[in-house]
């Protein structure tokens, strides 16, 4: 899932700078569920949640 820049900064002034860190080209969501990073990619800012998400999810029907 991709988002515009305007879209994470508003996004990040929404959950506040403590559950947040930065590195180069990377922004780094400390969530309750495990930690979400959105990376720099041609303008806009990537992450794998969804896809992570769903593979948790689709792992723990296969555990029962």
């Amino acid at each position: 899932m991709c988002i515009s820049a305007e879209a994470l900064a508003l996004f990040l002034n929404i959950i506040g700078a403590d559950l947040v860190s930065t590195e180069p080209g990377r922004v780094i969501v400390h969530a309750t569920e495990g930690d979400v990073a959105y990376v720099a990619h041609e303008g806009e800012w990537c992450t794998m949640g969804p896809q992570l998400d769903r593979r948790a999810r689709f792992d723990a029907l296969n555990a029962q």
